[in-house]
């Protein structure tokens, strides 16, 4: 199944220019034609009442919380806001209790700085492909977090080619098997 996306709006929402065009030059390479930038959450929130857009891209950080922000304006609006947007978080930290924290607020993905192009277009795709099921209820709304071994997450992906990098690539190397074989 071949997904397109030239015809999709992405919203990225950073408070620094710099990433915000470094994501929006990653996600037009991925084939999206209109990208929105914006720098705060209030300005996020105003164009996604005034615009369709089919994705939000935004940043997760502890002293500057613009995602974590947005996605709860998002999930918790009363306003005409798809609550099912998807929502992918970029981090500056992998720690269990921040990626804990931006999929309790109801983001789709979480993904870690630095940004790996081939995770980042997977967990993209992943959203497309199988939109997961959505809940909504008086203390959350967002993606179905009872079956968390759906996330599109590439934390493993990105550890086992660490793991193959460091055997040289070779086919040596079976995962799953205490001394390398299986």
């Amino acid at each position: 199944m071949t997904i397109s996306f030239h015809q999709r709006r992405v919203l990225v929402v950073h408070n620094s220019a710099y990433m915000r065009a470094v994501i929006a030059d990653m996600v037009h390479a991925f084939g999206f034609k209109d990208v929105v930038e914006v720098a705060h959450s209030a300005s996020a929130f105003e164009k996604l009442g005034r615009d369709k857009i089919d994705l939000v891209i935004a940043q997760h950080e502890e002293d500057a919380p613009v995602g974590v922000q947005l996605t709860a304006m998002v999930r918790k609006s009363k306003d005409n806001l798809d609550y099912s947007l998807p929502i992918i978080l970029i981090s500056l930290s992998s720690d269990r209790d921040v990626l804990n924290q931006a999929y309790n607020c109801g983001a789709d993905a979480v993904l870690a700085v630095p940004i790996v192009a081939k995770a980042f277009y997977s967990t993209i795709c992943a959203l497309f492909k199988h939109e997961p099921s959505q809940v909504q209820s008086s203390h959350y709304a967002g993606p179905n977090r009872r079956n968390s071994d759906n996330r599109p997450t590439h934390q493993n992906e990105r550890r086992l080619s660490e793991i193959l990098e460091l055997y040289g690539g070779s086919d040596d190397f079976h995962p799953g098997s205490c001394n390398g074989r299986s």
